[in-house]
């Protein structure tokens, strides 16, 4: 199934795009994902469709997987 992958802050940067599509199976999981994309999943949260998710969420039917950085500030 063609997932959507939303990039945020420095990830948008550093792929040099906003947005990825790819190809990924139901029982995948975020962990597979990140480890595809090779961003280090201790470092981001994940959401599958607008939720926060688990490393070990498998996608099942989710379209969109946005991968969010480390929020800093003052």
């Amino acid at each position: 199934m063609l997932r959507r992958v939303t990039l945020f802050g420095p990830l948008k940067d550093d792929f040099g795009k906003r947005e990825l599509q790819i190809e990924a199976g139901g029982d995948e999981t975020v962990r597979s994902i990140l480890e595809r994309l090779e961003i280090q999943p201790d470092i981001v949260k994940v959401a599958l469709d607008g939720e926060i998710s688990e490393l070990d969420t498998q996608l099942s039917d989710s379209i969109e997987i946005a991968i969010l950085p480390p929020v800093s500030g003052g």
